[in-house]
């Protein structure tokens, strides 16, 4: 199996954390170039984004669909809750998804040299990263004392926005669920920090 990411990918890094809990022996192809226009350069991704997965002939797309893959096939157990059914939790994991995509909009803009200041959709977005990380905070009560693929995300998410510092991460519940995943061995050995 590869794993096809680049370092910095939040994407990528919740499906790697996983990986590493489970100890799978998937090889890790850095893309190195995420504005490359080659759905080659992906495993063949039309949506030519990071992560993509492939075991043989089977490429599956995008971070949670790799993570449900995985789970299906190497830990039936689902220790992580990777398939949860659980509105509660799929909210949770919604909202992180939400603030991972709106965050990315902003930064590829600028990337391109786009001043994205005053531009109602940008402007959107940056709410949209504050209001979900408010009310992440406000639910962190839901984020289980115990490794979960949640967790996974939540730390994939902090990391991001710390890398690049573009919002106040003053939420003290998440922070210190943060730390405590951070701890694990499997968590750490694929942070981009």
């Amino acid at each position: 199996m590869k794993l096809y990411y680049t370092p910095k990918s939040h994407y990528a890094r919740k499906v790697r954390i996983l990986i590493d809990a489970l100890d799978l022996p998937v090889a890790l192809v850095d893309i190195q170039d995420v504005t490359g226009q080659s759905a080659q350069l992906f495993a063949d991704n039309p949506m030519m984004k990071v992560p993509t997965l492939t075991d043989g002939e089977v490429a599956v797309f995008e971070s949670d669909h790799i993570a449900q893959y995985l789970v299906r096939r190497f830990d039936t157990e689902d220790r992580f809750q990777v398939l949860t059914t659980d509105p509660h939790q799929l909210n949770l994991r919604a909202v992180m998804n939400g603030v991972m995509a709106a965050e990315v909009e902003v930064i590829l803009a600028e990337r391109t040299g786009l001043d994205t200041q005053g531009v109602k959709r940008f402007d959107k977005h940056r709410e949209v990263v504050n209001q979900g990380m408010g009310w992440l905070e406000s639910n962190a009560g839901l984020l289980a004392e115990q490794p979960t693929y949640n967790g996974f995300h939540l730390v994939s998410l902090w990391e991001h926005l710390v890398l690049y510092g573009q919002y106040s991460l003053d939420y003290p519940s998440l922070n210190r669920r943060y730390q405590q995943l951070t701890q694990l061995d499997f968590v750490a050995q694929s942070s981009p920090l």
